[in-house]
């Protein structure tokens, strides 16, 4: 579940619960809170407030109670109180540049083995197999890290770090009037409107599951992503290049995706900081040593290639990359593993798909889906 800030979380509950204090409002220097002390100092000087996230080692020494600093939601947790007057001395040192960028450490990762996958550079260092350590946490939840892509691909200078939602966020029409144009699609607009500035847009024109027929829910004022998600990310070019037939390599639609070949009329690229997934990202996705790279997308399944994508979900999910050969029809993921057609106006899976800029970096976390990567910026 989304974490949710609170200007001050105490929660009391028996003798080891914990307690989180977050880092908005205090206004004393020294301020106490169900009995528990607190004392705040920031290089050295005394705060009435923590600081914003940033790149900090942060110590904290308690009497009375067990505290920890959880870098991830930017909050002091605390446990075990033993005593009514308990303290805690919570000190912020700046340790500009001493965190590994997240994008230099996927790059340095290159050729190693990462849970049940690897890091591979084929057109991006990308994730590959069936599970590999790309787990990251963002906007509270979980998302996945596709990889690390210089600026040929989202034209901003620098090598920036591509994540996908681990999770739907529900099924929409790719655009409610089965035009397969991005750059005017409804759901371009759910997704960078509403869902990225946390919107309630149910009812308004862009919000359908399927055609103009089938009104969406599309209330992300809880799901959408927080201020601190919308810092991370880079407004980026997004390719909109398509080809007539899903029976094309990894590597193909990867040339595809950056061409010109489009439907009479349509943009080759957009801009935004919210897209979905590519098809050449579903390919790769799958080490090769699991599938040929000769197998056409298309041909993909459950028992073969398909089988072995940490990025297959439940299928029916759409893509980036829309068809040349039609003004109505995209890619999409089926759910038998193989890449497919689909008229736009029909309502299929969405993850959001984000670039990262190049100065997010690790807080903590190796990757795994039990420990991972805390990004700060």
């Amino acid at each position: 579940m989304k974490h949710e800030k609170l200007l001050v979380i105490l929660l009391l509950l028996v003798v080891g619960s914990i307690f989180i204090f977050n880092s908005s409002t205090n206004k004393k220097k020294y301020f106490t809170v169900e009995g528990v002390k607190l004392a705040v100092g920031v290089d050295g000087t005394n705060q009435s407030d923590f600081p914003s996230m940033g790149e900090y080692n942060v110590s904290v020494d308690c009497t009375g109670v067990t505290g920890t600093w959880n870098y991830g939601n930017w909050e002091l947790e605390l446990s075990n109180m033993t005593s009514n007057s308990a303290t805690c001395n919570i000190n912020f040192t700046s340790a500009p540049n001493t965190h590994t960028k997240l994008n230099d450490k996927i790059i340095s990762l290159s050729g190693t083995t990462q849970g049940t996958g690897q890091v591979v550079n084929e057109n991006g260092y990308r994730y590959e197999g069936k599970n590999p350590n790309n787990y990251v946490l963002f906007n509270g939840e979980l998302w996945r890290i596709i990889g690390v892509f210089d600026s040929s691909t989202h034209g901003v200078s620098g090598n920036l770090t591509k994540i996908i939602r681990d999770e739907s966020i529900g099924s929409y029409a790719w655009h409610k009037s089965n035009t397969n144009d991005w750059s005017a699609a409804s759901l371009k607009t759910i997704l960078n409107t509403y869902y990225y500035n946390s919107q309630n847009g149910t009812g308004q024109t862009a919000c359908y599951f399927y055609s103009t027929t089938v009104p969406g829910n599309c209330d992300f004022r809880y799901t959408g992503l927080d201020a601190t998600a919308r810092g991370m990310i880079e407004e980026a070019t997004w390719h909109l290049g398509g080809y007539s037939s899903e029976s094309a390599t990894a590597a193909s639609f990867y040339s595809y995706e950056r061409g010109t070949t489009v439907y009479s009329g349509r943009p080759t690229t957009a801009t935004g900081y919210i897209g979905l997934m590519y098809p050449s990202d579903y390919g790769y996705s799958v080490l090769s040593s699991s599938c040929a790279r000769t197998t056409n997308l298309g041909s993909y399944s459950k028992s073969t290639c398909g089988g072995q994508s940490w990025l297959l979900k439940n299928g029916y999910e759409w893509t980036m990359t829309p068809s040349s050969s039609g003004s109505g029809s995209v890619f999409y993921v089926g759910s038998h593993a193989s890449l497919d057609r689909s008229t736009a106006s029909y309502g299929r899976a969405v993850r959001p798909t984000v670039y990262l800029k190049s100065s997010v970096y690790i807080v903590s976390g190796d990757g795994s889906e039990a420990n991972p990567y805390v990004i700060g910026n």
